[in-house]
């Protein structure tokens, strides 16, 4: 927090399913146990956070997303994560100012080599944020949409996005073969077909926190965000 204090958060999270996660039940530390972050927190402001995935098998667990969220569930700022050797505590795309209906939630897979979840995380110059995922299908184009089934562009439009952090936790990535069926990223379109930029994923285990891309796309309204995976 931005006055040196810290809490930590801890909470068993079934595989692909977006869940909150609160404060630590285990008595382990001195902190008041399994509240929400907003809850236990009022009235401070949160600047630097992390997301470690663990599993019994600690290489199979897979970051996808993870985001601060306001009682009306807008994302207020994505947080960074990894698997079970991650380490570090990033600085915050900005900070956010916690009360009472404030929650974290994340998501995570297990890494595997099939066709996975595709999801990128991104902030705008406006300080707007938001995520947006699919199912990849193979050797097809597939919209990536928000929590609210809007496109890249529906819900972006007139935002210039500055940063996104891409995960896809195949274990060979979106082109598994290599072939020309597959793209090794996701890709923003206009509506006249034209590639606007292009997230490269990673697979959301590795021992650093999910990097940020940093990349400036002016938005518009029919513009897309497309995952084509092969396998």
């Amino acid at each position: 927090m931005s006055d040196g204090t810290f809490t930590y958060l801890r909470d068993a999270v079934t595989a692909e399913t977006l869940t909150q996660i609160k404060t630590d039940g285990s008595g382990i530390l001195n902190i008041s146990p399994n509240l929400g972050i907003g809850t236990a927190n009022q009235g401070k402001t949160a600047t630097h956070a992390l997301g470690i995935v663990q599993t019994d098998s600690a290489t199979t667990g897979c970051w996808s997303y993870g985001a601060f969220y306001d009682p009306q569930g807008t994302v207020l700022c994505p947080i960074q994560g990894g698997g079970s050797q991650t380490s570090g505590l990033p600085a915050l795309a900005k900070p956010v100012r916690l009360q009472t209906g404030v929650q974290v939630k994340v998501y995570w897979q297990v890494k595997a080599d099939e066709i996975q979840i595709a999801s990128v995380a991104v902030v705008c110059a406006s300080g707007k944020t938001d995520i947006f995922s699919t199912l990849a299908v193979d050797d097809q184009d597939v919209s990536l949409l928000n929590k609210d089934g809007a496109t890249w562009g529906q819900a972006l439009a007139g935002q210039t996005v500055v940063q996104a952090y891409a995960t896809y936790p195949a274990s060979n990535g979106v082109a598994d073969t290599g072939e020309a069926d597959g793209v090794s990223g996701f890709y923003v379109e206009s509506a006249s077909g034209q590639l606007l930029g292009m997230y490269a994923p990673c697979m959301g285990n590795q021992q650093d926190p999910t990097p940020w891309i940093r990349q400036t796309i002016r938005v518009n309204q029919n513009d897309k965000l497309v995952a084509r995976a092969n396998i």
